[in-house]
């Protein structure tokens, strides 16, 4: 089991076990089938087992952790169609806050995104699924977050960390060249703020993005 990190200041101890343990699941540290148990990550993290209880129920309703019977709490089995699920709602919402976006996108934001853009390309040539996998994550957030809309931002937030999770976790294929050129295209209808021409874009990437996940499952892979 996972060294957990010791809890020192005052933050709200309940939301900070959460967030260790939901970061050391993305980042591949606690693998699927891990058995968590209360007591051990109390007793690592130097307080009591409540504020952990409750953190793992807010991880469970995330989906990220489940109570198994007679087996504790493992943290979630990576499973093909949990992952379309999450891309098919992500395509529904991402479609509408690029739409958003479009109509509320600046020279300084075309300028921060373009950078991601570039770093995107490096990643490429490097072969680096990874870094671009990082990247494009971060490129979705960053326009989502243009919508403005505060409560689409909390939403897609869950559904990023993940779908993130479990695509890293399935070793899924990036397609990087052909995501490339996605993101690429709906760049440059958001420097048209041509808000049709982005939903547009940013639906065709995610329904490849499906398509591809799909295309996997029907081989078995």
């Amino acid at each position: 089991m996972a060294n957990f990190t010791k809890i020192r200041n005052r933050e709200l101890l309940s939301q900070k076990v959460y967030r260790i343990i939901k970061r050391d699941i993305i980042r591949g540290k606690l693998v699927s089938n891990t058995r968590l148990f209360e007591e051990k990550i109390a007793e690592q993290m130097q307080i009591s087992r409540t504020p952990v209880r409750e953190a793992l129920r807010l991880l469970a309703a995330e989906g990220f952790v489940e109570l198994v019977p007679n087996n504790g709490i493992v943290v979630n089995q990576v499973l093909p169609q949990d992952l379309l699920d999450i891309l098919r709602i992500r395509l529904q919402l991402e479609t509408y806050a690029s739409y958003l976006a479009a109509k509320e996108v600046t020279e300084k934001d075309l300028s921060n995104l373009q950078i991601m853009v570039e770093q995107m390309e490096e990643a490429v040539k490097a072969k680096n699924a990874l870094e671009f996998s990082n990247l494009n994550l971060k490129y979705h957030k960053y326009i989502t977050k243009l919508s403005g809309n505060k409560k689409l931002c909390e939403i897609c937030d869950n559904l990023y960390a993940q779908s993130d999770h479990w695509i890293k976790a399935m070793g899924v294929p990036e397609r990087l060249k052909r995501s490339l050129e996605e993101h690429v295209n709906i760049f440059k209808t958001l420097s048209l703020k041509d808000s049709d021409c982005c939903k547009q874009e940013m639906h065709k990437h995610l329904n490849n993005v499906i398509l591809n996940i799909s295309s996997m499952q029907m081989k078995g892979e």
